[in-house]
């Protein structure tokens, strides 16, 4: 690969890298409400923007890393859509309300909570580190969740006004 081709090339591979540091995050925070470990999301953008800046600064510009370079940036944007969880923030708020509204024979509907997601005791899975949090009011009550990303499996909270028998 001659120079003008390789700088063009490893150059287009930094833009890459920040770009899909950027839209990997916004994705995290604007439909899964921060759930995914963000850290191995910007190592792995940081991990691209190196090898590039490496290639651009050493300016061998060989085929061979050229390639590779291609298929750990495939890979990369790969491995993104699998550690995102199943289940967005609002799609888990939709499927609980719906769950509770046949439960209580009305008509559920979601609450604003402060907080969207929350570290519980344990993580999820591997690379999802934290549980959504939903408010729901079910008939007279205010109901909180814990809703896990990866299964779908809701948890419901006690909440402080009431005592362990519910009282």
């Amino acid at each position: 690969m001659n120079k003008t081709k390789g700088t063009i090339f490893y150059s287009a591979v930094a833009l890459f890298s920040l770009l899909f540091i950027a839209v990997a995050v916004w994705i995290n925070q604007s439909y899964f409400a921060g759930v995914v470990n963000q850290p191995i999301i910007i190592t792995m953008g940081l991990c691209i923007l190196g090898l590039s800046g490496f290639e651009l600064y050493k300016k061998t510009f060989e085929q061979r890393h050229a390639v590779s370079t291609a298929v750990l940036c495939a890979t990369s944007i790969v491995f993104l859509v699998v550690i995102f969880p199943g289940n967005s923030y609002t799609a888990s708020e939709e499927q609980l309300v719906e769950r509770l509204s046949k439960e209580h024979g009305e008509e559920a509907r979601p609450l604003e909570v402060f907080t969207s997601s929350f570290t519980g005791n344990e993580r999820p899975s591997v690379f999802v580190t934290r549980y959504y949090v939903h408010s729901v009011e079910a008939g007279e009550e205010e109901l909180f969740y814990f809703v896990n990303p990866a299964s779908g499996e809701a948890i419901e909270l006690e909440t402080a006004d009431e005592g362990p028998n519910g009282e």
